[in-house]
């Protein structure tokens, strides 16, 4: 039996500027980069001297920290700018700024705005935002869904019982033990992300269906723009790494997927889907589980299982948009196939 996902799958320096901006202690440190994209068609990258950009907008002047940003696309009068933040807010406004100071690789330079066509901002290094969610387990808040799950010991398990509150089954709304983090979230862009994961496989008091005791499967989202408990609700936009107990596997990523009935499944539809690789050959380890890492680079992605590397591709349609999502920002999601059970230990995140 093959693993069934549904509802989110399925269906990048040196030392912090004086911004304001901390790193918590023990963290990597954060090297910040501008990218300066010129009207003569020029491209510099480098290390800015400025930690803040000071913006007057119609309603009030103020002064935002560079880590807060994305991107900032200037005006035909060189002066008048839309900047994108990294929590999805958008600000116009007129930018007051001095020429921009990088050190690059060939050297100091300044650059005046009446040069510079567009701005954007890369976090390299350090860790991305925790997020918010009840469960905080390996530097993350995890928000469990569909099924109960809590910290034992080293790890975070899910266990055999339906969320309260949730219309758990075939007919429900949904089935399959699920963890999220940072969905849709644009501070989760070129990331890592590295933990062992258990199948440890349907558990006796839970397994209305009548699984097999020996079914294991498991999906890890990543780049998650969107994603719904609900299997019946529209949004499920991300990539996932399929896991078969059978040492089957898959990368795929699909837009805004659901099953389009009222309540069970069904008719499952989305806005567009596409398999970007897929093998077989793992060997799924239930008691120990298998160590997994991956990583999301611009349009690259690379992933490995027990060490041995499984696929090394670029995506070129990362960001295009379908169905209104892109897919080049976005967290964590990892869900267990129907009513197997499972486990992550180790979990850790790091901006590339």
């Amino acid at each position: 039996m093959k693993p069934l996902i549904t509802g989110f799958v399925l269906l990048a320096a040196c030392s912090l500027l004086s911004t304001g901006f901390a790193a918590p202690e023990n963290a990597n440190p954060v090297v910040l980069r501008l990218a300066l994209d010129l009207t003569d068609g020029s491209h510099i990258v480098g290390t800015p001297a400025i930690g803040s950009v000071p913006v007057e907008s119609a309603l009030a002047r103020m002064d935002i920290p560079l880590v807060r940003l994305i991107a900032i696309k200037m005006a035909e009068d060189h002066q008048s700018a839309v900047l994108d933040l990294q929590n999805g807010d958008k600000v116009k406004g007129v930018i007051k700024l001095d020429p921009i100071a990088l050190e690059t690789l060939f050297g100091k330079v300044s650059v005046n705005l009446e040069h510079i066509q567009s701005l954007r901002v890369a976090l390299i290094g350090g860790t991305p935002p925790a997020g918010e969610g009840p469960l905080v387990f390996g530097g993350v808040s995890w928000t469990p869904w569909r099924t109960q799950f809590e910290v034992r010991g080293d790890k975070l398990v899910s266990l055999p019982a339906a969320q309260p509150g949730f219309n758990y089954g075939h007919s429900g709304n949904g089935r399959g033990a699920t963890l999220v983090t940072n969905v849709g979230s644009a501070e989760w862009k070129d990331y890592s992300v590295e933990f062992e994961l258990g199948m440890s496989g349907v558990d006796p008091a839970f397994n209305p269906f009548a699984l097999g005791p020996d079914y294991r499967a498991a999906s890890i989202g990543f780049h998650v723009a969107d994603a719904k408990e609900s299997w019946n609700e529209r949004g499920g936009s991300g990539y996932g790494l399929s896991l078969g107990g059978d040492g089957t596997w898959s990368l795929s990523c699909g837009y805004n997927a659901y099953c389009k009935t009222p309540v069970g499944y069904g008719n499952p539809t989305s806005d567009g889907s596409r398999t970007l690789a897929e093998g077989k050959g793992l060997k799924s380890d239930p008691a120990n589980g298998n160590k997994v890492r991956i990583e999301v680079c611009g349009t690259r992605i690379r992933i490995w299982v027990d060490g041995e590397q499984i696929a090394d591709l670029r995506d070129e349609k990362m960001g295009e948009a379908i169905g209104g999502q892109t897919l080049d920002h976005g967290g964590v999601a990892i869900t267990w196939g129907f009513e197997s059970m499972g486990w992550i230990r180790n979990f850790s995140a790091k901006r590339l």
